[in-house]
């Protein structure tokens, strides 16, 4: 700043006053240059907004606007106008009084040159700074500025900067953004905000990255839904290539550029459940599911019970009953709030309980498909991702059965009965599944075996509870086991089909 001179501005109704300070000392030794002097209040308004002047030293006690009230007026119009008070020894209360509104000092009448020299020898270490760090922030973009304020940097620090960058006097929104689907390296965080610029950054839009997310800055807020959804479409399309999937959240508007990071948190809150989101729109801050926050994340629900009714569902590839379990399976596991990483560890096991009930029956049959499906559920980078892609396994099972018409199906059957005897096993569920209507079914089940459904179904349980009786399980364990609910009701059936009681038939045929 050297060869600079502030400018100052001397006020007092006095003329020996204003002419003793002009030649008390030499002020350009020190750095400064009496522009002018006034003779009250009003001459002090009047002259600041002709000179706009560095230090005013000002008498507080002047006829008309006196000194204490121009001050007033004076910091209202600027924050960082340096200022000196002249008074007298019966006016402390007085000076005191102007000493609220951020005055530099005092000095008594008359003034003492060293004091006055110590004065200015301050004020210009402080005008050196302030001009270098006006000098400093006007090279600050609005990234900066707002990388800045979200690192910790307390917003008065940052004043002079965000005025020159533009953030001042308006509201702003922030939208955070996260990038799935690749290793997220500096690099690629950078070309994408590189891309996103190019594609929205305005003076009413700020782009920035923060911990690895993308963030924009909307001035005013994003707006109406339909304005909300075009902006989304233009980060998509900014993004388009790089990444391909995105998940956008917003923290909510605030009304000073102060309060940006708790937008920006809020955001980035809402997009620690970012998984649960829905692609494509761009959230509020109170979408996202429950969050367990910082309590221990909520166990995923045990899906083994549809295990069972996926595998018949696989066996006659019934790929509604598939979507339909499936759906139930999401349901369940939204519903219980657990996190990521839990809800594919859930669907992993459920997954790979129906494969391996695939693989013993038919071996070779499912265990490569899994292989290859598992580690796509657990890149899923959302959780209706994550459906799809589970679903789309299972339903890849189930193609992987034969295929045929009605007599086809009817092989079916019997394999399903002789692998599903211990369920509960209906003719009109199982000919649901297939398409086909329950009588044509067991008109041609029958024409194939000999047999009604039921009856060949009887008939498979019963040979399996001979075998299983002749183990030494006991009779009410055996008609469990091989689907009949109630032991009377097995009773009745083996003596049907055996000619004699379970406990007869284990006597006499053990001892043969």
């Amino acid at each position: 700043m050297k060869g600079f001179m502030y400018k100052v501005l001397v006020v007092d109704d006095e003329p020996t006053i204003r002419e003793g300070l002009r030649t008390l000392v030499d002020w350009e030794s020190f750095g400064f240059r009496v522009v002018d002097t006034g003779v009250n209040g009003r001459d002090a308004l009047t002259k600041y907004e002709q000179h706009r002047p560095d230090l005013i030293i000002i008498d507080i006690r002047m006829p008309g606007i006196d000194g204490l009230e121009a001050i007033e007026r004076l910091r209202a119009r600027d924050k960082r106008l340096h200022m000196l008070i002249l008074s007298g020894y019966a006016e402390f209360d007085y000076a005191r009084r102007a000493m609220s509104h951020q005055i530099d000092g005092y000095m008594l009448k008359p003034v003492d040159e060293d004091e006055l020299i110590d004065y200015l020898q301050r004020l210009r270490k402080t005008l050196n700074q302030e001009a270098a760090e006006r000098e400093h922030a006007a090279g600050w973009t609005p990234e900066m500025v707002v990388r800045s304020l979200l690192s910790g940097t307390p917003p008065a620090a940052l004043t002079e900067a965000a005025g020159n960058a533009g953030l001042n006097g308006a509201s702003w929104e922030a939208v955070v953004v996260r990038l799935h689907g690749r290793q997220l390296e500096p690099e690629v965080l950078t070309e994408a905000c590189r891309r996103l610029a190019c594609k929205l950054s305005a003076p009413e839009r700020i782009c920035y990255t923060a911990e690895g997310d993308l963030g924009l800055l909307v001035m005013n807020g994003a707006g109406s839904e339909s304005q909300r959804a075009a902006l989304m479409h233009a980060i998509e399309d900014a993004l388009a290539g790089l990444h391909p999937e995105v998940t956008a959240a917003s923290g909510g508007v605030v009304e000073s550029w102060t309060e940006i990071p708790q937008s920006h948190a809020r955001a980035s809150a809402a997009l620690r459940r970012g998984f649960f989101l829905e692609p494509g729109r761009i959230h509020p801050p109170d979408s996202a599911p429950r969050d367990p926050g910082g309590e221990q994340a909520a166990e995923p629900p045990d899906l083994s019970d549809l295990t069972d009714k996926l595998t018949l569902a696989i066996d006659v590839a019934s790929e509604v009953s598939i979507g339909e379990w499936i759906k139930q399976a999401g349901s369940r596991l939204l519903e219980s709030g657990s996190d990521e990483q839990a809800v594919k560890a859930a669907c992993a096991r459920l997954v790979s309980a129906v494969a391996a009930r695939l693989e013993a029956r038919r071996p070779g049959s499912a265990e490569e498909t899994l292989q290859r499906g598992l580690v796509e559920l657990y890149k899923a980078c959302r959780f209706t991702q994550l459906m799809e892609r589970m679903h789309s396994l299972l339903i890849e099972f189930a193609r992987q059965t034969e295929q045929g018409g009605a007599e086809t199906q009817v092989k079916k059957m019997i394999d399903i009965i002789h692998r599903h005897y211990d369920r509960s096993l209906k003719l009109e569920t199982i000919a649901a599944l297939l398409g086909y209507s329950s009588a044509y079914l067991g008109k041609v089940f029958k024409h194939k075996t000999g047999e009604n459904f039921n009856t060949y179904l009887d008939k498979v349980r019963i040979e399996e509870a001979k075998k299983l009786l002749l183990k030494g399980m006991k009779v009410y364990e055996v008609a469990e086991r091989v689907g009949y609910a109630n032991v009377d009701y097995f009773h009745g059936k083996f003596r049907k089909y055996v000619g004699m009681s379970p406990a007869a038939y284990r006597k006499t045929a053990g001892g043969s």
